[in-house]
């Protein structure tokens, strides 16, 4: 249960930042070096990210992993471990 709910909070984490940038899922694909149809089954939590995907995901948003990790729904996850 708590892995699956670790890797929903990751998955909607990806789509909310890519939405704040402005960006459509084919420009981040293509700035994360990413296919588009990976992207999509990733946000719609279909496929678990590996750590080097969520780095180069992050690449794509310009941000750290430590951004990208730094949210107050997986702060409140973590605490109720």
């Amino acid at each position: 249960m708590s892995n699956e709910k670790f890797n929903k909070l990751i998955c909607q984490r990806i789509r909310f930042l890519r939405k704040e940038k402005g960006l459509k899922m084919e420009q981040l694909a293509y700035q994360s070096g990413i296919s588009k149809g990976g992207l999509s089954e990733i946000e719609r939590n279909l496929k678990e990210p590996r750590a080097f995907t969520i780095l180069k995901i992050c690449a794509g948003l310009n941000i750290s992993m430590r951004d990208f990790f730094d949210f107050e729904d997986l702060n409140e996850f973590k605490n109720s471990i």
